[in-house]
């Protein structure tokens, strides 16, 4: 059994993070960012400390207090808390001070790169996740017609393709044509703006990895909300990357698709 460390942001991945690896037998020690990780986290670890966006040494003291000589990164941050609450520590200020370009990756590598010399090094997350990733085929109930199954082998072949140049992981198409491509903005409104496009509904959404991606910070993930933003935007069917895409409550995202007669399907 390892002791395996969770710096955590946002939403529902720490959670299911926690869950999955601690049913594996491992030890879980969160780092918790206040105002951005979920309360409920406290009741999936074994034990937890709560910073505030930049405590970098107390982040790090969590983490060693806890037994911790690895640990994931999961959960968004908010960008714009940084330039609201941010408490930068010492520490803080000193690997700020390492970044001259201060982009979301510099900046998470240059955490990775301070924590991993000071013996705490962060890894993949996937391996504690096998039983959240998206397995390959039909999910649902719905079939897709073989026009659509074309559609959604061409979109995972443009996300892939978006994801050399490092911009988002999604990409709406329609008739082998692409509707919308995902920047800045994430993949639910991504969603809403193709369905601005095909006013008539019908179109195919895909989502891949990007193909130089580091998974120690960024994994595509879909869940119910995603299903969700596909129906109100009269979209047809959800194509993933099998094997390699974060899947949040798989039977209710299968429930809600199937009720809303949207194909659910995971490509490789």
């Amino acid at each position: 059994m390892a002791t395996i460390g969770l710096i955590a942001g946002g939403g529902r991945f720490p959670l299911l993070f926690a869950e999955s690896a601690r049913r594996a037998g491992h030890r879980v020690v969160a780092v918790a960012h206040k105002s951005e990780t979920d309360p409920e986290l406290a009741k999936q670890v074994d034990a937890i400390t709560w910073v505030k966006l930049g405590q970098i040494g107390h982040l790090l003291e969590g983490l060693r207090a806890g037994g911790a000589t690895e640990c994931v990164m999961l959960g968004s941050i908010t960008k714009k808390r940084f330039f609201a609450d941010a408490m930068l520590d010492a520490t803080g200020v000193r690997v700020l001070a390492r970044v001259a370009v201060r982009s979301d990756d510099n900046l998470l590598r240059a955490m990775a790169r301070f924590l991993e010399e000071e013996g705490v090094a962060i890894t993949d997350p996937t391996p504690f996740l096998t039983d959240r990733l998206a397995p390959e085929g039909v999910l649902g109930r719905h079939q897709p017609t073989p026009e659509e199954l074309e559609d959604a082998r061409y979109g995972l072949e443009l996300a892939r393709g978006i994801g050399r140049l490092d911009l988002g992981q999604t990409v709406v198409v329609k008739d082998r044509v692409a509707l919308a491509v995902e920047a800045l903005e994430g993949t639910d409104a991504c969603i809403r703006r193709g369905g601005e496009l095909a006013k008539s509904g019908g179109f195919v959404v895909a989502k891949a990895v990007k193909p130089h991606q580091d998974r120690r910070f960024d994994l595509p993930a879909v869940g119910p909300d995603t299903v969700v933003s596909l129906r109100e935007a009269r979209g047809r069917l959800l194509a993933v990357e099998a094997g390699a895409t974060l899947v949040m409550d798989l039977p209710r995202m299968v429930e809600l698709a199937d009720k809303a007669k949207i194909v659910l399907l995971g490509l490789r």
